[in-house]
């Protein structure tokens, strides 16, 4: 997306990481298994869908003929938007922001309060986890009956480069990465560590961060026996390198790890052997802004904005790094998600602050309908067989 704030929108409300109870985080032994987990048909928890970041919902059957668009809720004020994001739990869609707001997955009138909230996920368990800004940063247990708050850990990081830049929730640990280039995180006996890396992804036993200071993107094992009772935090696997630019959470899948960035000059998509941290092919250099790619086994599917109000949708082949098929667009792309065979992207147009949705035939490529909408999106969710799209201040549904 073209505007300088969806870009830098790693930076904003101070947080960091917490845990399930109602005490000040303390340094101890840390406990997490870094295990995986698949989602129930129909919830797709955080903004890239699953702790691995894949961005691609298999129970998604999303409309493959131009939609109808309903609109859920007004949900905040158009100063808010670079941040709302729908994330989708077993009966709430969430957007959040500088506040939060959770409207029914039916799309039934009425909403429940969340309060403030920089970055929102579901668990596995259907329980909502928000991180709230400063002046008193903190990570909220939201409980999964009527998602009212059941406890609230403060959290101590102050100061510049202490904004959240991603959470993911595992099935007994909550990790955030903060924009100072750490990744905190915590389990429900409330120990705590903190490594390097502030974009995380989970996936098959091993915690991944890119964005790491120096290190670039990097993989951390999982632990076992006492290990997890005498360290303070994970061992290193491996270092692969900074990518060129600013990069966007990585996407694991198939022993690949997958990432996009942002530059002025030129973002790409790099590939690394999720093993080793290997580079497997050359990055492709796309554009200004590249995403990490929508992974659907060997496919990945890249939105780029090239930062003059055009931009690509891109299939690769993510053994080679081969080009599949390829769209450009007469619009900024960005946030690729896969349900089904059916790729949908989200755009903004310069000039009129409007913007669209696109869904594409994954095999193909071929334009199944656009949507245009008076606001630029904010982010995208596919859901059984509708598309929940922000944009601007209001909640859309498609379908």
């Amino acid at each position: 997306m073209p505007s300088i704030t969806r870009r830098h929108l790693l930076g904003g409300i101070a947080a960091a990481a917490g845990t399930y109870g109602t005490y000040r985080l303390h340094r101890g032994a840390a406990s997490a298994t870094f295990e995986s987990w698949t989602p129930e048909s129909g919830t797709w928890p955080l903004r890239r869908y699953d702790p691995e970041g894949t961005a691609h919902n298999p129970n998604a059957s999303p409309p493959r003929r131009p939609p109808t668009a309903n609109e859920i809720a007004s949900v905040l004020d158009p100063g808010r938007r670079p941040r709302l994001d729908p994330v989708v739990g077993p009966d709430h869609v969430v957007v959040s922001g500088t506040g939060a707001a959770a409207y029914p997955r039916t799309g039934s009138e009425g909403s429940v309060p969340v309060g403030p909230a920089a970055l929102a996920g579901f668990g596995p368990d259907g329980r909502l986890h928000t991180v709230r800004p400063a002046p008193e940063p903190a990570v909220v247990d939201h409980g999964a009956d009527g998602l009212r708050e059941r406890s609230r850990v403060p959290l101590g990081v102050e100061g510049g480069g202490s904004d959240p830049t991603a959470i993911v929730v595992g099935a007994s640990e909550v990790y955030v990465g903060v924009a100072n280039g750490t990744l905190q995180a915590v389990d429900r006996a409330g120990r705590d560590w903190d490594v390097d890396g502030s974009l995380p992804t989970l996936a098959e036993g091993r915690l991944y961060a890119a964005d790491a200071p120096l290190a670039g993107t990097v993989a951390y094992s999982g632990r076992r026996g006492l290990d997890r009772r005498l360290e303070p935090g994970p061992e290193r696997v491996w270092s692969a390198g900074p990518v060129d630019g600013f990069p966007h959470r990585p996407a694991v899948a198939d022993g690949r790890l997958v990432i996009g960035s942002y530059a002025e000059d030129g973002g790409a998509v790099v590939a690394l052997d999720a093993d080793t941290g290997d580079r497997l092919w050359d990055p492709r250099d796309l554009g200004a802004d590249v995403s990490t790619p929508a992974v659907v086994g060997d496919r990945g599917y890249v939105t780029v904005d090239h930062g003059d109000g055009s931009g690509h949708v891109v299939a690769l082949d993510l053994s080679t790094g081969e080009t599949r098929w390829g769209d450009a667009v007469e619009f900024g792309a960005f946030g690729p998600v896969v349900g089904g065979d059916t790729l949908v992207v989200a755009g903004e147009r310069r000039g009129d602050g409007g913007g669209v949705v696109r869904a594409y035939d994954t095999e193909t490529g071929d334009v199944l309908w656009t949507h245009g909408v008076d606001h630029g999106p904010g982010g995208l969710a596919l859901v059984d067989e509708r598309v929940f799209v922000t944009a601007g201040p209001s909640l859309y549904r498609l379908a």
